[in-house]
């Protein structure tokens, strides 16, 4: 048989029963969540012009999008990424509307990825994006919301990881390298590749962003790294995004978060598209980022309407892989009934404190067979109006 046939494509996958459970309580609980918070569903298409990526400057590749076209030859994509379409929303359909905007989305991205990675192509993300409001109080409603989302999952075994986007912007900006070198830069940072960041660091020694960027792959801890970093450099920029830090983490502790809470500032991670803070979340011992979010000024302006903006997005699979499944509770009773009956048992069935099923059995022995095979405490039976339990002997 053709294994296409009966296979899943590349980065996708069926999720079953008690995966599926956990995946749906997940989204139900980050929903009940965003709507308690004042957030407005929003849901954007599926497909979208390869255009409105392209607008955006998003930092995905084409090479990592799905493509295709319409009945004109127009390119389309499969969306990607939620918050560029949301952004397109916002300043083509929402200008009459007060900002600041709470959304919120529960939807899909489509990203191919490298065979051998191991990552999903197919992507449920749940998200909140707060439009129209800049400073540390939006900071703080936007970080608070995540913290509250996770919490929502998962108690309190959650962390999130602060950065800065401006740290390494105002340190790379002094170093006065060019746009390749700049990158090898980040990307070492980002992978705490030290040998390699030393070597492309070396030429510049002299400089005063030298020991500051050479530092920042291990700069990860509680609020004194930020005193490490400011050690290393007179850089103003950099202080001011250190000042901002650090009073964001003394109100977020005086809020009851502070055990959540860490700094890393060798996240560096889509540095061109983040403005000012940037953060990620990890559930429990987990060592990928289960969420991901921060401040994007710079997005909506490209659509034509210049809109502060901050967010973020959990990743509903990881989240759901993150999390102990719980064995199913299944129905302790099932029902068999004679057609006449049928209004009885079926009454019975929805009122009726002990979780039952139907059984879907033309006789009484055939019911029984199932009621053993399935696990079922006991067999209900409803006939000529009556209605009698029976023990079922495994």
């Amino acid at each position: 048989m053709n294994q296409y046939a009966i296979s899943t494509p590349e980065g996708t996958r069926d999720r079953l029963f008690a995966a599926t459970r956990m995946f749906r309580q997940n989204e139900k609980r980050i929903r009940d969540l965003f709507e308690a918070r004042g957030y407005d569903e929003i849901i954007t298409p599926s497909l979208e012009y390869y255009d409105v990526f392209t607008q955006a400057g998003s930092s995905i590749g084409q090479e990592k999008m799905y493509k295709l076209t319409d009945r004109n030859g127009r390119l389309l994509v499969l969306r990607p990424d939620n918050t560029t379409p949301i952004a397109r929303v916002v300043t083509t359909k929402l200008n009459d509307d007060v900002l600041p905007l709470r959304l919120y989305y529960m939807q899909k991205v489509h990203r191919a990825s490298s065979f051998h990675r191991g990552h999903s192509t197919e992507v449920m993300q749940a998200g909140a994006e707060l439009l129209g409001a800049r400073g540390m109080m939006a900071d703080i409603d936007i970080l608070t919301t995540a913290f509250a989302a996770l919490a929502a999952v998962r108690g309190e075994t959650f962390r999130i990881e602060l950065s800065y986007a401006a740290i390494y912007k105002e340190l790379i900006q002094s170093l006065n390298v060019d746009a390749e070198t700049a990158e090898r830069i980040r990307s070492n940072i980002e992978n705490k590749s030290y040998a390699a960041l030393g070597d492309e660091l070396e030429p510049y020694q002299d400089r005063e962003a030298y020991r500051a960027l050479k530092a920042m792959p291990n700069l990860f801890g509680g609020s004194e790294v930020l005193d490490e970093l400011a050690s290393l450099t007179d850089n103003p920029g950099v202080l001011k995004a250190v000042a901002y830090l650090k009073d964001l983490i003394a109100a977020i502790t005086n809020a009851g978060y502070g055990e959540n809470v860490m700094i890393d500032l060798g996240l560096v991670q889509e540095i061109d598209y983040y403005t000012g803070l940037m953060f990620r979340g990890y559930m429990g011992g987990a060592g990928s980022p289960v969420l991901a979010g921060g401040r994007y000024d710079n997005l909506c302006a490209k659509f034509g309407r210049d809109i502060p903006a901050t967010g973020f997005a959990i990743d509903i699979d990881a989240l759901s892989e993150s999390v102990d499944l719980k064995k199913k509770v299944i129905p302790q009773e099932l029902v068999f009934c004679e057609r006449s009956d049928l209004k009885s048992a079926l009454n019975y069935i929805n009122t009726n404190s002990e979780l039952a099923a139907l059984a879907p059995c033309d006789t009484e022995k055939e019911a029984m067979e199932l009621a053993k095979k399935k696990g079922y405490r006991t067999l209900v039976i409803f006939r000529d109006g009556a209605v009698k339990e029976v023990e079922v002997q495994a």
